[in-house]
């Protein structure tokens, strides 16, 4: 019996051995390839994604690749990495969009932004800035209410993604007004049409417009955020600008395929967090109007999920039918 016994605790012995070192393993040798960042659309996203690219590329000695895969509200790029390898070798950076507001602006998702991803780490968060044509006749955030006041449904807006959408919708609700949307693929060809004129407003991260609004193609009024930025400390809040607690941040993040080994999440939660307290993403981040968001993966499932209830109140009470 004893010797029965014996046998049988050392196959249990090598049956735990067989479970745990492949993926103890694959956390030592990760990353032993190159690895793909895929940004959910080009603008802050893709910067956001090239600046850590270069720095976890200098961490570990490994080509990192960034391949945005932009259009459909970031629906485009979640599925492809939710179908990925759960491997660690393909990471989402996606934003409030993929991963809090797109459950309730779409009747069906082709991904689950739950059970299809492994949470690994918060990158950044900020405030949007509300920018018009300089065509526009408003020169501030009270001007531009009383204007679209005087004229209902005659000024437009551009939006491309949930932030760019719920901003303005969220404006519109707070301060009673009636502007139309023109929805546009990317972020950039929404901006563009705001500076060609072909529409009026447009609320966005600053890291894809401060060059437009530096060479004067782009009027700024106004921060989303509830206190003013350091690089822009003459531009007012919302609240200051006159729509009393008007608040509204957006954020990035990073995620992984389901099933993605534990260490190798790990590991990649620790490259990302590292990545963010170099000084040039530090830079990159202020000039960009954000700040570093690193959290644990745990602390991210359960921030998304908060999201998705605070995004859900904003488009239901801004009376959006999901498509």
């Amino acid at each position: 019996m004893h010797t029965l016994m014996r046998a049988l605790c050392a196959a249990l012995a090598c049956a735990t051995l067989v479970t745990i070192t492949p993926a103890s393993r694959a956390a030592e040798a990760y990353p032993s390839r190159p690895i793909r960042i895929i940004p959910m659309g080009v603008g802050f996203p893709e910067q956001t994604a090239r600046a850590l690219a270069t720095e976890i590329a200098e961490a570990t000695k490994q080509t990192v690749i960034v391949e945005p895969k932009p259009g459909a509200n970031g629906i485009i790029a979640s599925e492809y990495v939710a179908k990925a390898p759960a491997d660690g070798y393909t990471i989402l950076i996606g934003t409030n969009s993929t991963h809090a507001a797109n459950q309730s602006l779409y009747k069906k998702l082709p991904y689950d932004y739950v059970n299809d991803f492994a949470p690994v780490s918060g990158v950044a968060r900020g405030g949007l800035v509300l920018v018009v044509n300089p065509k526009v006749p408003a020169k501030s955030l009270g001007e531009l209410i009383a204007l679209a006041r005087a004229q209902p449904d005659k000024l437009n807006f551009s939006s491309a993604n949930s932030s760019s959408q719920g901003g303005v919708e969220l404006l519109k609700l707070m301060a009673n007004l009636k502007i139309r949307n023109v929805p546009y693929k990317t972020s950039p060809q929404a901006s563009t049409a705001v500076m060609t004129g072909e529409v009026d407003i447009m609320m966005a991260a600053l890291g894809g417009i401060a060059g437009q609004i530096s060479a004067g193609t782009l009027r700024p009024l106004a921060v989303s955020s509830n206190e003013r930025w350091p690089g822009l400390p003459d531009l007012p809040t919302m609240q200051e600008g006159g729509v009393p607690g008007f608040e509204l941040t957006f954020w990035n993040a990073a995620w992984v395929p389901a099933g993605t080994p534990k260490e190798v999440v790990t590991r990649i939660n620790e490259l990302i967090i590292n990545a963010m307290k170099r000084p040039k993403v530090k830079e990159y981040m202020m000039n960009a109007g954000a700040v570093a968001f690193p959290t644990t993966p745990d602390e991210l499932g359960k921030f998304q999920v908060a999201e998705y209830g605070k995004w859900r109140k904003i488009i239901l009470a801004a009376g959006i039918q999901p498509e």
